[in-house]
């Protein structure tokens, strides 16, 4: 049986969703974080996998090329997958406030240590 939203899993839209948020809110914050801080992730097309649910868009940076999905918990704290193009995925980074979800996909996405000079 195959396992989903676990490391080396596949992504399961359905299993991993909790509760609604607003995506639009969610896809300004990320646009207003600087427009040349999204662009460095190669963010592309953002939308909305489950409506008010999850939240996917496309990223080709340094660190993660692939798919990013974003959830909310019960927790009010976000939980975000990174995946690669079949879905599988490769990190999950959980319990993140929205205060902090520019910087941690920014940080899992696309910052080399070239970028704290």
């Amino acid at each position: 049986m195959p396992h989903y939203n676990v490391k080396g899993g596949k992504f399961d839209p359905k299993s991993a969703s909790c509760r609604e948020f607003n995506i639009i809110e969610i896809h300004q914050l990320l646009a207003m974080s600087g427009p040349s801080r999204a662009w460095s992730w190669g963010f592309d097309k953002g939308t909305s996998v489950l409506p008010d649910l999850v939240y996917r868009f496309t990223v080709n940076g340094h660190l993660h090329k692939g798919y990013v999905y974003i959830t909310l918990a019960w927790s009010d704290t976000f939980s975000i997958f990174y995946t690669d193009k079949s879905n599988t995925i490769v990190k999950i980074s959980e319990m993140v406030y929205v205060d902090e979800l520019v910087d941690t996909i920014d940080r899992d996405v696309e910052r080399i240590p070239a970028y704290t000079h």
